[in-house]
């Protein structure tokens, strides 16, 4: 097993230095491939370690590696939950970065468990962008409403039970984010009206 964990590091290197070494001509499709490489490497390794002592983990338990500047939090009765990245579009999509936001969306709101009932509720999806006019409908946004769905904030993802809507905004001096509010469907009209 460390064999393979080598293997995947000194992958890592090989690609982490082409991109340093070039960076004059590195483009934003290379950064995006790095990316994802780069991910799918980390959950590889993640998938692959065994940890011994007193670090030990029960074999039908799994180990979170959970990114903390996630956060999620209730105000005035809207859970507001922050990710740290933008979400990508659809042709970039792959299943590391699918589980990536999924469980980070999930493990930051569990504690608000059943918060909504089985109310029908409205989640507002944020997206802001270092760049301007983007195509909002090109961005993936089920890994965030999966995350909801297994963290039990929301009892499912069908019409009955929940509707969103997605915003895109640009700002040049924060760093791409996605703000996501989940609010009871029935305020959710006058809500749109505020944040707008």
């Amino acid at each position: 097993m460390q064999k393979e964990i080598l293997e995947e590091l000194k992958e890592l290197r090989e690609t982490t230095e082409f991109i340093i070494n070039n960076e004059k001509n590195i483009e934003n499709k290379h950064i995006e491939d790095y990316l994802r490489n780069f991910e799918r490497i980390r959950y590889n390794i993640f998938n692959k370690i065994k940890l011994k002592g007193k670090y030990q983990v029960d074999e039908n338990e799994k180990i979170n590696y959970l990114n903390n500047r996630y956060k999620a939090e209730v105000e005035n009765g809207i859970l507001k939950i922050y990710i740290p990245e933008t979400i990508p579009k659809y042709k970039n999509i792959n299943n590391f970065a699918y589980k990536n936001i999924m469980l980070n969306v999930m493990e930051q709101t569990k504690k608000y468990k059943n918060m909504f009932d089985n109310e029908l509720v409205f989640v507002f999806i944020k997206i802001s962008e270092q760049q301007k006019n983007f195509d909002i409908d090109n961005k993936y946004v089920k890994p965030i409403i999966d995350g909801l769905v297994l963290s039990k904030v929301i009892k499912d993802d069908n019409t009955n039970n929940m509707f969103y809507g997605v915003l895109g905004t640009t700002n040049m001096k924060k760093k791409p984010h996605t703000e996501v509010c989940v609010v009871k469907g029935k305020k959710a009209l006058s809500w749109i009206q505020n944040m707008l």
